[in-house]
């Protein structure tokens, strides 16, 4: 039974090593990161688009989601859709690694895209906080989400294993029970605290 658990618990360990750094440069990111996070364009482009006659901003903001094809985005929320100081439709597609910045210039008949990178701090973040709830993602994103599901109950059957091969190990210092008394008291604390 003990080789099994000990499987089971290197399997679940290596499942979970992808999702663990991820959230591990995340955390750390996080607390270095400036903010307000930097919004700077890497690249600027402008493309052909006629916007459809009589149609509302929501609609306009529809059809430049379908017309212009954005890798990893999603169609713009009514609430998000603004205009700038111009009145040109400003739509901010958000994908997981940044922004793509368009600009409806109606006047002139085109569509411009700023391309903003999000730096890798961000992007760890961003990965780090996907969810399954999240049924508009893309297709890419939502596999994350799966993974990131399957990685924390991997996680979780990897401390339960650990426990269980701990104590049907032969020797156990008083520095191991030491050891697992302030993990849990410390664990403890925190979910009084934070509940």
């Amino acid at each position: 039974m003990r080789t099994l658990v000990l499987e089971l618990h290197i399997y679940a360990g290596l499942l979970a090593f992808a999702q663990l750094l991820i959230y591990g440069v995340a955390g750390l990111a996080a607390s270095v990161e400036p903010r307000p996070r930097p919004k700077i364009i890497q690249a600027s482009r402008e493309v052909a688009y006629t916007p459809p006659a009589s149609k509302t901003d929501k609609e306009v903001a529809d059809d430049v989601y379908r017309a212009l094809a954005l890798p990893l985005t999603r169609p713009m929320p009514l609430f998000a859709i603004k205009r700038n100081e111009q009145n040109d439709l400003a739509l901010d597609f958000y994908n997981i690694n940044g922004i793509f910045r368009v600009t409806v210039l109606e006047r002139e008949h085109k569509v411009r895209i700023d391309d903003v990178h999000n730096g890798p701090a961000t992007f760890f973040n961003d990965l780090h906080t996907v969810t399954l709830d999240d049924l508009e993602a893309p297709a890419l994103v939502r596999v994350w989400g799966y993974y990131n599901a399957f990685a924390m109950w991997c996680l979780l059957g990897f401390c339960v294993s650990g426990v269980y091969l701990w104590l049907t190990a032969q020797a156990r210092s008083i520095w191991a029970w030491s050891a697992l008394a302030a993990g849990t008291a410390a664990f403890a604390a925190f979910w009084i605290a934070f509940t």
